[in-house]
C-alpha cells in the first residue's frame, strides 16, 4: 500500500515536539526516498533500518546517510535467508 509519508512523518514530529519521543527515524529507506523526506522534515531522521551485509554493502546509502548525519542500521548483517554464502 502506498503510505502517506509526508503526513505520517508530520504526525510523528509532532511526537518529538511533545517530549514523547526522543527520536524518529525510517526503514528501508532508499537515498531518493530520504532526499524527498528531507524536503520538508523539521526533525531530521535519527536512524535508517535497512538490509546490510557483506554481499550487499550500500555504499551510496551509507555515503549518504553519513553525509546527513542520519545513522545507517543494519537488517540481517550476515545476509538474508538463502543468501547462500554462508553455509
Amino acid at each position: 500500500p502506498n503510505a502517506d509519508i509526508p503526513s505520517t512523518w508530520k504526525a510523528m514530529e509532532k511526537l518529538v515536539d511533545t517530549g514523547r519521543v526522543r527520536a524518529i527515524g525510517v526503514s528501508n529507506f532508499s537515498v531518493k526516498k530520504l532526499q524527498d523526506l528531507l524536503k520538508y522534515a523539521k526533525v531530521l531522521p535519527a536512524v535508517n533500518q535497512v538490509e546490510c551485509h557483506p554481499m550487499w554493502q550500500q555504499h551510496n546509502l551509507r555515503e549518504f546517510c553519513k553525509s546527513q548525519h542520519i545513522h545507517l542500521s543494519a537488517y540481517s548483517p550476515l545476509g538474508s535467508p538463502g543468501s547462500g554464502w554462508i553455509k
